[in-house]
């Protein structure tokens, strides 16, 4: 009975997980936006996910993690711009400030305890973008998911992992320092490049199976695997690297990796 038990139980958690998340947040804010519009994110310490939303609004919640006597040392901010939104994560000093080109600090002085105070807290971020809007999401340290989003696509992280899953986007770009890249794009809405490069990690690309395309992959460390037919024509393909053309040709497919394996798979 028990061995029946438990997979409801963790499916009730996982499903409860987002209005617990609500319930003890640390910093709320919500407001329909234009369509077009752009809704910029950056942490510097902590998880960012994006998710669709189902309001019509960008609706943020911010949690704090870690030592809650240094809960005070940080703060979300939102600012609005000519293009959209801008959503930081800062620490709570005079001197940093959240505007279009993302988050700033002015201040040479105190960095050991600013740097030890990240040490000891961070800020999740959950994020519910509408469908119409554009999205960046960007992390220091911690990984960030995006799900759902649509147009052109931006992550990255210097150490964390990126997954972007169920996207219909004329252009993505991934990058991470130390981390792998999770891909998965159901439908292209435009001709953008996509450009995917992580220094220590896998990427893996899931894409329309009529895909035209034409491909650089490289890797330093690791293995290359394609489910596409690849057109050489006058380009050498070896173990570590590939110039190659997919069906007619077209959009740029820039896919690369120092140490990690790069897999290029046709979608259903």
């Amino acid at each position: 009975m028990l061995r029946r038990l438990v997979p409801a139980a963790l499916i009730a958690a996982t499903i409860a997980t987002p209005a617990l998340a609500q319930n003890r947040a640390d910093f709320r804010w919500d407001k329909a936006l234009p369509a077009g519009n752009e809704v910029s994110i950056h942490n510097i310490n902590g998880d960012i996910t994006v998710i669709p939303s189902t309001s019509g609004k960008v609706e943020v919640v911010g949690i704090k993690r870690g030592s809650s006597q240094y809960f005070d040392r940080i703060k979300a901010d939102v600012q609005q711009t000519s293009r959209g939104i801008v959503i930081c994560v800062l620490d709570n000093s005079a001197d940093s400030y959240c505007d279009d080109r993302g988050m700033h600090s002015d201040s040479r002085n105190d960095r050991g305890s600013h740097d030890r105070d990240w040490n000891n807290v961070s800020m999740s971020l959950e994020v519910a973008v509408p469908t119409n809007l554009v999205v960046s999401a960007s992390s220091v340290s911690g990984d960030v998911s995006i799900t759902g989003a649509t147009g052109d696509v931006r992550a990255n992280s210097v150490s964390g992992s990126l997954k972007l899953d169920r996207l219909r986007a004329s252009s993505v770009s991934a990058n991470t320092v130390s981390g792998d890249i999770e891909v998965s794009i159901q439908e292209f809405t435009g001709r953008g490049d996509l450009k995917f490069n992580t220094v220590s990690g896998d990427v893996t690309l899931d894409l329309p199976r009529q895909l035209d395309a034409d491909l650089s992959m490289t890797t330093v460390s690791g293995d290359i695997n394609s489910d596409y037919p690849l057109t050489l024509g006058n380009s050498r393909m070896n173990r570590r690297s590939i110039d190659a053309r997919i069906g007619g040709g077209g959009r740029h497919l820039d896919f690369n990796t120092v140490s990690g394996s790069v897999k290029l798979r046709a979608g259903r």
